[in-house]
């Protein structure tokens, strides 16, 4: 069983790699979440309703 340490150090690459797929799509998520928030297309409509209330 020689192989058995390749095979285990390219899982580990492997599953690493998705680890990092995974953490990048997060942030991406949590970035596109952000700038939708503070998108001036839904500020305006802040801006609207807040001119509205007065």
């Amino acid at each position: 069983m020689e192989a058995t340490p390749i095979i285990s150090a390219s899982l580990m690459i492997g599953s690493s790699i998705f680890m990092y797929i995974i953490a990048f799509l997060a942030v991406m998520a949590v970035g596109g979440y952000l700038t939708y928030r503070t998108s001036p297309k839904r500020k305006q409509r802040r801006e609207e309703k807040r001119n509205s209330e007065r």
